[in-house]
């Protein structure tokens, strides 16, 4: 029996793995979240539509546990958060901190 197999031609591997995924990488919400948060930014709500939006997001078929939410505070700092629950006059958020309702001006 030979001991030498015949060689198989193989192509050279050069940087493909960083051109594909450059070139095929998309997420839908990369355009999305520049936007989202120009038009939150743009509009500032009183305490009841704040509230009113925050029990839909909850009684939304899609909240199970948590919903992502994007808030924007009265001071204009914009953050997204896990939020799990509402209670009193503010939202909990998954890892455990208190958001106060009077302090926001949008939520999304």
């Amino acid at each position: 029996m030979k001991d030498k197999f015949p060689e198989i031609y193989k192509n050279k591997v050069e940087n493909i793995k960083s051109k594909v995924q450059k070139d095929f990488y998309y997420h839908a919400s990369d355009e999305k979240s520049s936007n989202d948060i120009r038009q939150i930014s743009d509009e500032k709500l009183d305490r009841s539509d704040i509230i009113n939006k925050i029990n839909n997001i909850f009684s939304s078929p899609n909240f199970v546990y948590q919903a992502d939410v994007n808030i924007m505070y009265k001071n204009g700092e914009n953050i997204n958060e896990k939020v799990v629950g509402m209670k009193d006059n503010y939202l909990l958020t998954l890892d455990g901190r208190k958001i106060f309702i009077d302090d926001i001006s949008n939520i999304k």
